[in-house]
């Protein structure tokens, strides 16, 4: 009898213990699964649709929790992110770009190691997601995709110069621009070759201009990011040079009319539009591109390649441009939260997000799966190279950079100084 009383005991003691556990998911907040719960989630630029294949299957599993999904329009969402958060309104869960956390971290709540311990999310995402998102070994935001540049080129007009496959490296990519590029009397460009040298009318110029200081070894910051650099000398094969200089004047060069390369002008179209009208046969840009131009350019014979490198020797380097989903700390259901965004960035829930949005894969184990695809296998194949650029605050910095590169093609300053004046604005932005 006192045999079966103990087992008796140990069934129960199970039992209590399962049911226990069914009062708890992993965020270390104690829920009821009774418990009607809604979620609001902000995010940019994708529809209902596109996330509603993630929300379907995590409410099945958490049938008691409804997810509010809202668009909101890039122009104005970080405005109206910081108005809900002061007035009290702050969603539960909301998108920030790969280079906010500096400035929006105070707004967040880190992912409890219940959930994700500090080696998974190392191992499970790129290597740029944690350099993006984690502080003091705190992860912040778990991204659906990463997104990193590549080269568009127009098929005819590189065959017309006798180019036949798309340049692999930046003196590539000279030589066949300066093959291409054509003037009329007035010295208008009729045909450019690519897409570099200004600002305004590039899109992501700020993002070409830090692509080439990482590919030049450029530190922009110390140690600890407390005094911006890269405006200083490193060394290379027993020569000093100033990496940010060259790459801000390998950059400005193809917007100089004094330079051999010269191919662009602030009187240019906008590059994205330049390149639908067939009049640029390249341009730097990221996958999200892709829909634009098969939309404005039905019949154009177009193609994507890796970035161009400094050599075909050279350590391949990519820059990252991406968007994480992160918990407010605001949030009344914070657990809740975490466990949804732990659950959907899954490898089996991210799969079928990409079925229905094709878009490179935060995840390494999914990016092998992607690699074939027309389209996005050059994305996914170089997202693993992806590297990003520390900004206390994104806004301004990109400032600095535009004026930057104004002050070499429009006020005829010295790369060097100019990059010296940039470094000194940034200094200010980290002091205060």
């Amino acid at each position: 009898m006192k045999k079966y009383l103990i087992i008796g005991g140990a069934v129960f003691g199970i039992f209590l213990l399962i049911m226990v556990s069914l009062l708890f998911i992993g965020g270390g907040e104690s829920t009821r699964n009774n418990e009607q719960v809604e979620l609001v989630w902000w995010k940019t630029f994708q529809d209902s649709s596109d996330v509603q294949v993630l929300i379907d299957e995590y409410t099945k599993i958490r049938p008691n929790v409804t997810i509010k999904y809202n668009k909101k329009n890039i122009a104005d969402y970080e405005q109206e992110l910081l108005n809900a958060i002061a007035s009290g309104n702050s969603p539960d869960i909301f998108t920030i770009h790969n280079d906010w956390l500096p400035k929006h971290i105070d707004k967040m709540v880190p992912m409890p190691t219940s959930v994700m311990t500090e080696r998974a999310y190392r191992e499970t995402f790129l290597g740029v997601v944690s350099g993006d998102f984690m502080f003091e070994n705190k992860a912040y935001a778990l991204p659906l995709s990463v997104d990193v540049l590549a080269l568009y080129y127009n098929m005819d007009l590189l065959g017309s110069a006798g180019v036949f496959t798309p340049p692999v490296t930046w003196p590539e990519v000279v030589s066949a621009s300066q093959k291409i590029t054509a003037l009329d009397g007035s010295g208008n460009f009729t045909r450019s070759g690519l897409a570099m040298g200004t600002s305004a009318n590039i899109n992501r110029a700020t993002d070409l201009v830090s692509l080439l200081m990482l590919q030049q070894g450029t530190e922009f910051y110390n140690e600890d990011r407390t005094s911006a650099r890269f405006n200083q000398q490193i060394r290379v094969n027993d020569q000093s040079i100033n990496p940010g200089a060259v790459a801000l004047n390998f950059y400005t060069q193809f917007a100089r009319p004094s330079n051999k390369a010269y191919t662009w002008n602030s009187k240019a179209d906008n590059s994205v539009d330049a390149f639908a009208q067939g009049k640029l046969a390249m341009m730097l840009s990221y996958s999200y591109m892709i829909p634009t131009i098969k939309d404005k350019a039905r019949s154009l014979n177009w193609g994507v390649s890796e970035v161009p490198q400094p050599s075909r020797d050279s350590i391949k380097v990519n820059l990252a441009n991406y968007w994480g989903e992160g918990v407010s700390k605001s949030s009344k259901n914070q657990a809740y939260a975490w466990d949804f965004l732990k659950f959907i960035t899954e490898r089996q829930n991210l799969a079928k997000y990409y079925e229905k949005v094709k878009a490179p894969s935060s995840r390494r184990d999914l990016l092998a799966t992607q690699s074939n695809d027309v389209e996005l296998g050059v994305f996914s194949d170089s997202a693993i190279n992806a590297k990003s650029v520390y900004k206390p605050d994104a806004g301004k910095i990109e400032t600095i950079f535009l004026k930057m590169i104004d002050d070499v093609v429009l006020r005829g300053s010295d790369p060097e100084d100019a990059v010296g004046d940039a470094v000194s604005q940034v200094n200010q932005l980290l002091r205060k």
